[in-house]
């Protein structure tokens, strides 16, 4: 599953049907899935998150695969001169509201700005080219 588009004022908003309103609230509950969110702050690759929230590598990795589907986290590239590129993760979200209306339950996500491709391209040694 992909995670939901933000639209161009940075909010991304799911609805009941949307799959990511269920991976979100799914996410949210668990107590790992939201202390990798705190670590998340900057970008991390999975194994940072890991060592950071002293989680076990695999389960780190199904938890960052539930984030990633959720507006909650991005994904990145951390680009390395010598080509072993590596995922890199960041927080996505700076506020959410839940809804309660006729039509269900909505959550909107307000992104924090931060462009994970932007941030690679950013790196030393680095270049769109």
């Amino acid at each position: 599953m992909k995670r939901p588009p933000r639209t161009t004022d940075g909010t991304t908003t799911t609805t009941e049907g949307d799959a990511a309103l269920d991976a979100t609230f799914e996410a949210l509950a668990d107590a790992d899935c939201r202390e990798i969110l705190a670590a998340a702050a900057t970008p991390k690759t999975t194994s940072e998150l890991a060592e950071d929230c002293d989680i076990a590598l695999s389960t780190a990795y199904r938890k960052v695969e539930l984030l990633s589907e959720t507006p909650l986290l991005a994904e990145g590239v951390r680009f390395d001169p010598d080509g072993d590129h590596a995922a890199e993760y960041v927080r996505d979200a700076a506020d959410a509201a839940i809804e309660l209306g006729d039509d269900g339950v909505s959550l909107t996500v307000d992104g924090d700005g931060a462009d994970p491709l932007a941030a690679a391209l950013d790196a030393p040694g680095v270049s769109a080219d």
